[in-house]
């Protein structure tokens, strides 16, 4: 503990004494006044009454003393502890030095036996006190020292009072009274020393977490201002290119198109690693448990995943039979795509193979691999966010935030999670989720809902004469909008983001079935310009705000006013297709 620690615990460590001399001094106060007015009525008949009205004169002086020093003196929140303590010795030892004079003015003149009661009463006195002031060294020398010295003073000078024997035991009671005390102070100082560094190190504690609390916030809020930044740029570029026509371009510039389109699609992808930690984090990954069957998952997982893993020549396998699941079938699809993109990413030639199975009546997963395998020693770092084993650095060209997703999903889903490793033959990741399975009847068959198929052209009829509102401050963005939307039988509104401006033109417009706007615009914002529309109509329009911005507070903010979101970068293709499924619903 360094030199300010010390100080710091030596001043509470004083306070502390304070204290508990202060609460033993109000508790023996009634002890102070009734101890010398039972002792006067013993002793009244056989002391010269001047003697016994100068003690007592004395007595009720000083415990008068003593009373204002502790009860009012020391109230005053200017003074030091010390100043506070040395108030409290003088009121002690004026009482205690009454008790003395007692010996020399009143005891010399009693009988043996009264003088046998005297010395009962001071001794019980010291007795009583010694526990509330052995705590601080001054405070127990100016309670006994006064008593006992004067007692043998007394006791000395001729006539000699007591015979030997007494002489003996009062001597050995005074070594005895110095001793316990001694003993006490230092057990109570080693107990409230403990205590006083316990509550050091909950503060350090305390303080520590803090740190990280605001550490983990800022970071959060550095990756929300920087993925902001960097998706307002990404997201034109995106729109840009999805003007271009690939089959109007020379093959060569086909070729350069195709890789640039590549490399964005990185970005794009990054930037969802991203969002995905910005939902975990906001907590607005919403859980919806029900029942479905798992072939639904394996069809998603297999049509989503087998072209990626066919374009590196690998075997993407599901083994499994078709069983009823009840869970969040989205979770699980979300937890296992991260594994099996991991897999993918990290495995060079070989197959990837996804065993699904009903465990203890609950669904369990295994992930295995024929990649690169992962050192044993960096098994409990793989989950740490940005964290990348450096030889598999050329093999994925992302932040290392996949596996950290898939720690926060499984401690959503309450999923326990295991990773088995052999370095350079591969890895097998193993999830045992609480969705309980259950067995489908025989007669059950798989079908393919034909039903979306029969009615795609009537819903595309329906959407024709549907009216979208853009908001949209970049003119070649908004262009980019129109164009899409028009092309897909939306009639679109360019309304202006000025309120008055705003109302005057919703004068001429029956209504509004969607709401597009971008976040931030130039004089306001998305949700804002949301809610201004929503209440001239009277009703909730349906809308979508695109912005680059992941930071919790928005997330949250969006799915309590039933907005839903877009994230750049993204092309109007994919919002276009978030229009139209948002007015199915």
């Amino acid at each position: 503990m360094d030199t300010f620690s010390i100080q710091d615990n030596n001043e509470l460590l004083l306070e502390e004494k304070y204290k508990f001399l202060e609460t033993a001094s109000r508790t023996n106060t009634a002890g102070t006044i009734i101890g010398p007015l039972f002792t006067a009525i013993l002793i009244f008949q056989e002391t010269p009454q001047l003697n016994l009205a100068i003690w007592l004169a004395a007595m009720i002086t000083c415990v008068i003393f003593r009373a204002y020093m502790i009860f009012t003196r020391n109230k005053d929140p200017k003074l030091t502890t010390k100043t506070k303590i040395l108030n409290l010795n003088l009121g002690v030892v004026s009482v205690t030095a009454c008790w003395g004079l007692g010996w020399l003015i009143i005891a010399t003149a009693l009988p043996f036996s009264l003088q046998c009661i005297y010395l009962l009463m001071s001794s019980t006195a010291v007795f009583v006190g010694l526990y509330g002031y052995s705590v601080n060294r001054s405070s127990v020398l100016c309670f006994a020292l006064p008593i006992f010295s004067c007692q043998f003073l007394a006791s000395i000078l001729p006539p000699v009072m007591f015979p030997w024997p007494i002489q003996l035991g009062n001597f050995a009671f005074f070594l005895y009274t110095i001793k316990m005390a001694s003993y006490f102070s230092k057990s109570w100082v080693q107990t409230v020393s403990l205590q006083i560094q316990n509550q050091s190190l909950n503060k350090e504690l305390e303080y520590e977490r803090n740190t990280a609390i605001e550490a983990n916030l800022a970071k959060s809020k550095f990756i929300a201002t920087a993925s902001h930044d960097l998706r307002q740029p990404l997201h034109a570029v995106n729109i840009y290119l999805d003007l271009f026509e690939p089959n109007k371009l020379s093959q060569k510039e086909k070729i350069n198109f195709l890789q640039i389109r590549k490399s964005i699609q990185t970005l794009n992808s990054m930037f969802k690693s991203l969002l995905d930690l910005s939902k975990l984090d906001a907590g607005s990954s919403s859980k919806l448990e029900k029942s479905f069957e798992l072939i639904e998952v394996v069809g998603f997982l297999s049509n989503t995943f087998t072209p990626i893993a066919a374009s590196k020549n690998l075997i993407l396998q599901f083994d499994f039979m078709n069983i009823g699941v009840n869970g969040d079938k989205f979770l699980l699809q979300q937890l296992l795509g991260n594994l099996i993109s991991n897999a993918i990413q990290y495995t060079a030639s070989g197959a990837v193979r996804v065993n699904l199975v009903s465990k203890n009546d609950c669904l369990h997963v295994t992930i295995e691999d024929t990649g690169c395998g992962i050192d044993s020693t960096l098994l409990d770092k793989i989950f740490d966010e940005f964290f990348r084993v450096d030889s598999t650095r050329n093999m994925h060209d992302g932040l290392g935030l996949g596996l950290s997703i898939v720690k926060r999903l499984c401690k959503i889903s309450n999923t326990e999670l295991s990773v088995q490793s052999t370095l350079g033959s591969g890895t097998t990741f193993s999830l045992q989720t609480p969705y309980a399975t259950s067995t489908l009847p025989d007669h059950i068959e798989i079908l393919v809902d034909d039903s979306s198929q029969h009615s795609f052209g009537s819903q595309d009829v329906l959407l024709e004469a549907k009216t979208i509102a853009v908001f949209e401050d970049d003119h070649t963005i908004f262009n980019a909008y129109k164009h899409a939307l028009t092309q897909n039988g939306f009639n679109v509104l360019s309304l202006s983001e000025n309120s008055q401006e705003l109302m005057s033109q919703l004068a001429n417009i029956n209504r509004i079935d969607c709401i597009l706007s971008d976040y931030r615009l130039e004089t306001t914002t998305g949700d804002l310009i949301i809610q201004q529309l929503r209440d001239s109509f009277g009703i909730e329009i349906p809308a979508i705000i695109i912005t680059a911005d992941t930071s919790p507070q928005h997330i949250q903010l969006f799915r309590e006013l039933s907005i839903d979101m877009l994230y750049k970068p993204i092309g109007y293709s994919e919002i276009v297709d978030a229009i139209k499924k948002l007015l199915k619903k």
